[in-house]
């Protein structure tokens, strides 16, 4: 007799793959041993079913560990974050991919609205202290980009513009290319995490929204640095958003702040659609196991979220940044395609991130063009580009 709990656990995760139509405890059979490692908190090797309930629920972050922002690092996984083992489970089953946008795979494209407008004064001074730094340290490529980014400065000044407010240019250009990416802007600042000048942001929120929807592009939350430990802060600028955009129906912490069961039930209570906050900030991969949108495992009730999760696949932050993997954009472009070459074996429908300042082509040499040649290289490959959006409306009427 299979306990009722196993059940509901084995009958998620095959749902989650496609894999509906095969019996648990018929074509895959019940090892309670396995399913008692799991409730120890210790993932089987023995049974693959189960091992699939351990990685997509991620019973391995419950009690793991976290680093300074309480973030679950690809350091501290065990899986290959490029080898999703639920995919592998999938492929064994003889289960055939899902189409999504009728094609192959679908990468969501997002860019994090952090900071939308860079040049302050202070933001001056604090770029010639990053160059001179640089420099002193013999770190010729940050030093560049520090030097080309203020050598614009005194044009910018003159125009009234700025490097990295580019939003008609970058929802135009998606237009040419038939198709729309998602935008997280922030409705709150707390913490100095959520970034500098507060007010500035305020400021420009309005004129943000209006110029993002009529490029045609989606609208999103990006839930503040503090919002992840705050439901009443969330809720908040949940409402702040939605009275200058309508309806918002997704939504990702800044810093990637998820902990799936301390942080998602406030997200579902808000009635988003969708959370496209599971990704790491240390490495390109797929966090769960699976590199499709899924509805995450609630603990507390036994049973799946009322939400979808689309998986973050890679940033532009952890390909670049010298914390991470310091890539030049050179350098990161054999990454990316790797990636879409294993989506287009395998399948998937996961979500790209780039920021504002990542389409400077000043201040971030390469990366600009890079983002264009990756929406190019997913066409090439039978791959379609979406909004986050566009893909959780798929992956909730598929998963009801």
């Amino acid at each position: 007799m299979i306990p009722a709990q196993i059940e509901r656990r084995a009958r998620w995760v095959l749902d989650t793959i496609g894999a509906s139509e095969l019996g648990f405890g018929d074509d895959l059979p019940y090892n309670a041993q396995a399913w008692e490692e799991v409730a120890r908190g210790k993932r089987p090797e023995e049974d693959d079913l189960a091992a699939a309930f351990y990685d997509l629920a991620r019973v391995e972050e419950l009690n793991g560990r976290r680093d300074e922002h309480g973030r679950f690092l690809a350091a501290y996984s065990s899986l290959d974050p490029l080898d999703p083992p639920l995919e592998r489970l999938r492929r064994k089953l003889g289960v055939e991919p899902r189409r999504w946008g009728g094609a192959r795979f679908a990468v969501a494209l997002s860019t994090d609205v952090d900071v939308p407008w860079r040049w302050r004064r202070r933001a001056v001074l604090g770029s010639a202290a990053r160059f001179k730094s640089a420099a002193l340290k013999g770190r010729l490529r940050p030093a560049y980009g520090e030097a080309r980014a203020l050598a614009g400065v005194p044009l910018h000044k003159l125009r009234g513009s700025d490097p990295y407010w580019r939003f008609e240019q970058v929802t135009a250009e998606l237009g040419r290319h038939s198709v729309r990416s998602t935008f997280f802007v922030m409705a709150g600042h707390r913490h100095p995490a959520d970034g500098p000048a507060p007010e500035l942001y305020d400021r420009l929120r309005p004129r943000l929204v209006e110029t993002l929807l009529e490029g045609g592009a989606e609208v999103a939350l990006h839930g503040s640095y503090t919002a992840a430990d705050d439901p009443a802060q969330l809720a908040l600028e949940a409402e702040r958003l939605r009275d200058l955009a309508g309806q918002v129906s997704g939504q990702r912490f800044h810093y990637l702040r998820l902990d799936m069961q301390r942080n998602l039930a406030a997200i579902e209570k808000l009635g988003f659609v969708y959370d496209c906050s599971l990704g790491f900030p240390d490495q390109p991969g797929f966090r769960a196991g699976i590199a499709q949108p899924f509805r995450p495992w609630n603990f507390e009730s036994e049973r799946p979220f009322d939400l979808i999760e689309i998986p973050l696949a890679v940033m532009d932050a952890t390909l670049a940044e010298e914390r991470y993997l310091g890539l030049s954009a050179r350098q990161a472009e054999p990454r990316l395609l790797e990636l879409l070459d294993w989506a287009q074996a395998n399948g998937g429908a996961f979500s790209l991130l780039w920021h504002p300042g990542s389409f400077d082509p000043a201040g971030a040499p390469g990366w600009n063009r890079l983002f264009y040649r990756f929406v190019d290289a997913v066409s090439e490959r039978g791959g379609v580009c979406m909004s986050c959006g566009e893909l959780a409306a798929e992956a909730d009427a598929l998963l009801r």
